[in-house]
């Protein structure tokens, strides 16, 4: 994105430049002509004024009569109009010496004049011609030659401009054509080191994504110097590929612990079957080992039934609906339940209600499950005559609800392992029997589903503290 807005301005630039160039040539070319037109057409007439001039003296001259004279003195009138107006225009130093020339010969002229017009209101009618044919006259040709000189000066200057601007126009092409060329350069380079870095990128990216299989989930594409575009795709990438990781993880310990924990009760119902079967046997012998099957079909089932459900709040959450609900009713259900599945072991229950209602939001019949798995956890591993405290507080937007025991509690190294799944205690011990290892993994992944967590506290010996942590919700 940072190339393609340079070359936007690399072109803009150039563009610009060359409209700011040509107006700029523009206006000399105009101010240039201007001024040597008008020179130029000043010069012209004034040479056309001293023509009238001439002529009028020439008829004088032919015929003798005064009108000629008179219309003469009309006529001076328009040269010194135009003889100030090529003053004006006059801009170099060979103008202006001619102008300077044009003016001496006029005044000459007009002194000339001026001996002849006294001579003529004398009455010396034939020494007021001589001077007008003489001395005058003279003055007309060099001021006529002057006019000429003048007309072909501007007439050189007008050309030397045409010359100067065409110089000019070709210096200014190029001036123009190398920046423009430069730009063009540029911004080819840059598309081209764009492309090949881009495509560099994409190359990358395919190789590690070709190279990437079940053995390699792990590796992940470089974000290190990539464009924003490329970096959210390659960010993507790796967001998948992490999921993917997760989700063949998941696979692949699923399947191991399924393969480990049906391998027991497989055997059993193969072992019974066979036995059964080695010779005849009583009838209570045939039930006996039938029932021993179904019970293990049980285990079996409710394993298959724990992954499955295990999947689902980890892989597909979204079916399972949340509803706000108070916990104070909810949680009296569960005292009175826990109360109904600890006599039969002769353990106390108590409970400290809370004061004020707390409104949570989740799933009811899951959040249940939770409970009742860490309660049944305390049961088994309390002794008869123990007891077990159920206790709920709002700290902090959340509330806190524990489950202590007075049972055998838990060893410092198996404290980390408990929310594993399968995880459970040695077979030697009576209280594990039946235990598939899934009652607390249950539990942890039901907490997470709601946003929340379980924390645990025990040394063994002095009985456990499980405490569930949800967070309440406001409406």
């Amino acid at each position: 994105m940072t190339g393609f807005w340079v070359m936007v301005f690399l072109c803009a630039f150039t563009v610009l430049f060359a409209f700011i160039t040509m107006r700029n040539m523009q206006k000399v070319f105009l101010n240039t002509m201007r001024d040597n037109v008008a020179a130029l057409k000043a010069a012209e007439e004034l040479e056309l004024a001293l023509l009238s001039q001439k002529g009028f003296l020439a008829n004088y001259f032919l015929d003798g009569n005064s009108i000629w004279l008179n219309k003469l003195d009309e006529k001076k009138t328009n040269f010194l109009g135009w003889l100030n107006k090529a003053s004006e225009t006059a801009l170099t130093p060979a103008e202006k010496s001619i102008i300077e020339d044009i003016n001496l010969l006029y005044q000459k002229y007009e002194s000339e004049h001026y001996k002849a017009e006294q001579l003529y209101e004398s009455g010396n009618i034939r020494a007021a011609k001589e001077i007008l044919l003489k001395d005058r006259w003279e003055v007309f040709e060099a001021l006529y030659q002057k006019c000429e000189d003048f007309i072909r000066i501007n007439e050189s200057i007008i050309e030397r401009s045409e010359a100067s601007l065409q110089r000019k126009v070709i210096g200014m092409m190029v001036l123009i054509t190398v920046p423009a060329l430069v730009v063009i350069a540029l911004v080819g380079s840059m598309f081209f080191l764009l492309t090949r870095r881009i495509l560099a990128s994409v190359k990358d990216i395919t190789v590690t994504t070709r190279n990437i299989n079940l053995k390699s989930l792990s590796d992940r594409v470089s974000t290190a110097n990539l464009e924003t575009e490329m970096e959210y795709l390659a960010k993507s990438i790796n967001v998948m590929l992490e999921r993917l990781e997760r989700s063949f993880e998941y696979i692949k310990e699923f399947s191991s612990s399924i393969g480990h924990e049906l391998k027991t009760p497989l055997a059993i119902i193969k072992g019974e079957s066979e036995i059964a079967l080695r010779k005849e046997r009583q009838v209570e012998d045939y039930q006996k080992a039938l029932r021993v099957n179904i019970e293990e079909a049980n285990r079996m089932i409710r394993i298959v039934e724990d992954l499955v459900f295990l999947a689902k709040l980890d892989y597909n959450p979204d079916n399972i609906k949340k509803e706000a609900f108070d916990f104070i009713p909810f949680f009296a259900d569960i005292q009175n339940r826990a109360k109904t599945l600890a006599q039969q072991k002769q353990i106390d229950v108590t409970a400290a209600m809370l004061k004020n209602a707390v409104t949570l939001e989740g799933n009811k019949l899951h959040l249940s499950r939770l409970f009742f798995n860490l309660i049944q956890n305390a049961v088994k591993f309390t002794p008869s005559g123990g007891k077990i405290n159920l206790a709920a507080y709002p700290a902090d937007n959340v509330l806190k609800v524990s489950i202590s025991d007075t049972g055998l509690g838990i060893s410092e190294e198996d404290l980390p392992k408990i929310f594993q799944r399968f995880f459970h205690k040695e077979k030697s011990q009576s209280e594990s029997a039946g235990s598939i290892g899934l009652g607390l993994s249950i539990a942890k992944s039901i907490a997470k589903f709601h946003n929340g967590d379980i924390e645990v506290e025990s040394k063994l010996g002095e009985g456990a503290t499980f405490t569930v942590i949800l967070p309440v919700f406001h409406a």
